[in-house]
C-alpha cells in the first residue's frame, strides 16, 4: 500500500539529501523531526546527554569542559601578546591553531581593556 501523497496531507520532506546523487529524500519526514526514520529521526528531547548518556566515561570532553579550555587558552594567547607589546619577553610566539575568539591585541588601550576584563 503506497503511502499518501505527502501535497494532499501536508506532511514536511526529510531533509537529508544522498551523497551519492545530491538529490534530497523523498520520503516524510517522522512526527516531530526533520528527517526520515531511514535518516535517524530523532526528537532533541530522546537525545540524551551528559551523564545518562551510554557511553560517558568521564566528562572530560564536554562541551562545558571544551568552552572551559577554549577561554583559558585564548586568556594565554592574550596575555603572551601583551608581553610581546610591553618588551617582557623575546621568546617566539606559539605555534599552532588559535582558540575561538581570539584578537591579537596591538596597542595599550587593548591591554587595559584585557586587565579590567579580569
Amino acid at each position: 500500500m503506497p503511502l499518501p501523497s505527502m501535497r494532499l496531507h501536508g506532511a514536511k520532506s526529510c531533509t537529508a539529501k544522498s551523497k551519492r546523487t545530491g538529490l534530497p529524500c523523498n520520503n516524510p519526514a517522522a512526527y516531530g523531526s526533520r528527517s526520515c526514520k531511514v535518516h535517524g529521526a530523532r526528537k532533541a528531547k530522546s537525545i540524551k546527554r551528559g551523564e545518562q548518556h551510554p557511553n560517558f566515561v568521564h566528562g572530560g570532553r564536554t562541551l562545558q569542559a571544551q568552552a572551559e579550555q577554549s577561554a583559558v587558552s585564548r586568556r594565554l594567547q592574550q596575555i603572551e601578546d601583551a608581553m610581546h607589546l610591553l618588551g617582557m619577553t623575546t621568546a617566539k610566539r606559539s605555534r599552532g591553531r588559535k582558540a575561538s575568539g581570539y584578537y591579537k591585541i596591538t596597542s595599550m588601550d587593548e591591554i587595559k581593556r584585557m586587565l579590567d576584563g579580569m
